[in-house]
C-alpha cells in the first residue's frame, strides 16, 4: 500500500452510507486506518484515512465515491498527506480531558470557548454540540499541555468565561467515561 489519503464526505443522511463508502474503499484495495462519522441536522459527514495500492489515484477514488449515489453525488474532499499516515495508538493520553459547557442558546458561545482554549495552546480533539429546549450544550475532548495545573486551569477558565453565561465542567476522560457510560 503506497497511497495514503485523507478523505472527507458530506451528503444528506440516509441508511447505508458507511457500508457503501467502506465497500467502495475495499473494492479499490483500500485499508482503513481511522474513521470518524456523524450526522448534523440531517447531513451525514465522515472523515477517514485509508491506504491504497499505487494504482489508485485521487481522481479515481473521487469518481468511485461520487458514483455511490448518482442521483445525489457525495461532496468529496481528498488530501494526500506529505508523509505516510500512521494511526495514533488507541486510548487517550493522561492529559486528555472532557470539557462540558451548557448555557442558554445564543450567538458566540462556541467562539468564546474555542478562542479561550486556542489562546492557551489547548487542542480540541473531538467536539459535539446540541441545542435542545433553548439550552446549548458543548462536549469537547481536549488535551491539556504537559505540566498544566488542572485546578488552576479550571479556576482561570471559569473566571474568564463567567460573563459568557455558561456552566463549565472539566473532568479527566477516564472519570467522564466511567460516570457517563450507558
Amino acid at each position: 500500500m503506497a497511497n495514503s489519503f485523507v478523505i472527507s464526505i458530506m451528503t444528506r443522511d440516509r441508511i447505508g452510507i458507511v457500508a457503501d463508502v467502506t465497500t467502495a474503499i475495499r473494492d479499490l484495495g483500500g485499508n482503513l486506518a481511522d474513521l470518524s462519522q456523524t450526522v448534523v441536522c440531517g447531513h451525514f459527514t465522515m472523515i477517514l484515512v485509508a491506504s491504497f495500492p499505487e494504482s489508485v489515484t485521487r481522481q479515481g477514488l473521487r469518481n468511485a465515491l461520487r458514483a455511490i449515489d448518482a442521483a445525489d453525488p457525495f461532496e468529496v474532499g481528498i488530501r494526500q498527506p506529505p508523509e505516510a499516515v500512521v494511526p495514533e495508538p488507541a486510548g487517550y493520553s493522561e492529559d486528555h480531558y472532557v470539557l462540558t459547557a451548557v448555557g442558554a442558546d445564543r450567538t458566540g458561545l462556541v467562539a468564546a470557548v474555542s478562542t479561550y482554549l486556542r489562546d492557551r495552546g489547548i487542542n480540541i480533539v473531538d467536539f459535539t454540540t446540541r441545542v435542545q429546549a433553548g439550552q446549548y450544550t458543548m462536549i469537547l475532548a481536549i488535551d491539556l499541555p504537559a505540566g498544566c495545573n488542572v485546578r488552576t486551569f479550571r479556576q482561570e477558565m471559569q473566571g474568564a468565561l463567567a460573563g459568557v453565561g455558561i456552566r463549565l465542567e472539566l473532568q479527566h476522560h477516564d472519570i467522564f467515561r466511567a460516570t457517563n457510560e450507558v
